[in-house]
């Protein structure tokens, strides 16, 4: 190393003092700025240095940054999923509570205001098979409960005891094939039988042709099968089937369109009146708006019955064509009002008798000056 500086030690010595020159002459030397030439050589050489280790920090750091944000809003995430899952889970179980209070409230008006007393109770389970449709309830003979008392709910009847067990009692739904009760419609009062037929739809049988039912009209229990108390609703006709003898008439039995879980027992059935259909809605009619006929127009040079001023005379307020019935009223007051002498509007004039019948005005033929026509010459009046 010695050697290659001792051998080109002359020109090195020159170039550092070219280089020492040109420093000097550089920090002599100013920019349009006022800036020396040697600061602006600088900052331009060192600028791409410091902008390279500057991005490689702000990249370094935005990304241990963006790491550690993104762990934080992940376990934030995680918390908001679990306070929404438990939100939900409250709300649910919330509404189930709001439906039972619901649903015992509508018991319990129920209970107030039918005579029959009840015993209620809650559906534990649900058996079905080979067609039969039935459901188990919580209470049993321990509670009072008798096989064929009869089930329902506010809605309608869901059916009858069918076995009884200590604690716990099977009822025979309205949709089972084995299900009969008597029933009687709304508005004509048909009785029948409403059977079972395994599936949503019930059937009203023993229906004679002759009486009408309509559709959307309700079916209530008519008490003669000594289950069901008289009063209770059923259910609505879905259809109906003329028939030779008997008509068929098809149900949507209300007390199990939604499968019910709390239900009233029927243990003292008492008779209660079958309420009456509200009547429809009839049409108003309305007169149609009749328009008076227009006064009648003055002639030049005659006087006509109406006078030059085109007023109608008094006492033709409520005759013509055009006349509507209060302008027929207010001649009658006005016609009873001279009769009697009473002026109307005056405090101290007497109250008209309007019970009294007064003779229709003369309406014999008026001349051209409104008075009547004089007698000819010579003849007595």
């Amino acid at each position: 190393m010695d050697s290659i500086f001792y051998r080109y030690r002359n020109i090195t010595v020159l170039l550092v003092l070219i280089f020492a020159q040109l420093i000097l002459l550089a920090w002599q030397i100013k920019s349009e700025n006022d800036v020396p030439l040697v600061r602006v050589w600088a900052i331009t050489a060192v600028t791409p240095v410091a902008s390279a280790i500057e991005n490689v920090r702000n990249g370094t750091t935005g990304f241990f940054g963006n790491y550690f944000a993104l762990r934080d809003a992940r376990q934030q995430s995680k918390q908001l999923r679990s306070e929404v899952d438990r939100l939900r889970i409250e709300n649910q179980l919330l509404r189930n509570e709001l439906e039972s209070s619901q649903r015992a409230g509508a018991l319990a008006g129920f209970q107030a205001r039918t005579p029959s007393k009840m015993v209620g109770a809650r559906v534990i389970g649900t058996t079905s098979g080979s067609g039969a449709k039935s459901v188990l309830i919580d209470r049993g003979s321990a509670a009072g409960v008798r096989k064929g008392m009869a089930v329902v709910t506010p809605a309608g009847i869901v059916g009858k005891i069918l076995a009884v067990y200590p604690f716990a009692s099977q009822v025979m739904s309205v949709s089972d094939p084995a299900f009969a009760a008597g029933v009687e419609s709304q508005k004509s009062h048909a009785r029948g039988v409403l059977k079972g037929t395994g599936n949503a739809i019930a059937k009203v049988d023993y229906l004679p042709s002759g009486q009408k039912v309509e559709l959307g009209e309700k079916f209530f229990t008519s008490g003669e099968d000594r289950i069901f108390p008289k009063g209770l609703p059923v259910g609505k006709v879905t259809a109906v089937k003329d028939g030779a003898t008997f008509q068929e008439v098809f149900v949507q039995p209300s007390g199990v369109e939604a499968a019910p879980e709390e239900v009233l027992v029927i243990v003292d059935p008492i008779h209660q009146e079958i309420p009456e259909a509200l009547a429809q809605e009839t049409p108003v009619f309305m007169a149609p708006d009749v328009q008076p006929d227009p006064a009648p127009q003055p002639t030049p040079g005659a006087a006509g019955a109406t006078g030059t001023t085109g007023n109608p005379v008094p006492g033709t307020l409520g005759r013509g064509r055009g006349a509507t019935q209060a302008d027929k009223m207010m001649e009658q007051y006005r016609r009873i009002g001279e009769a009697q002498k009473t002026i109307f509007g005056d405090l101290n004039s007497a109250v008209p008798n309007f019970n009294i019948k007064v003779p229709p005005p003369n309406t014999g033929s008026v001349g051209a000056t409104g008075a009547p026509p004089t007698a000819p010459a010579g003849s007595k009046p």
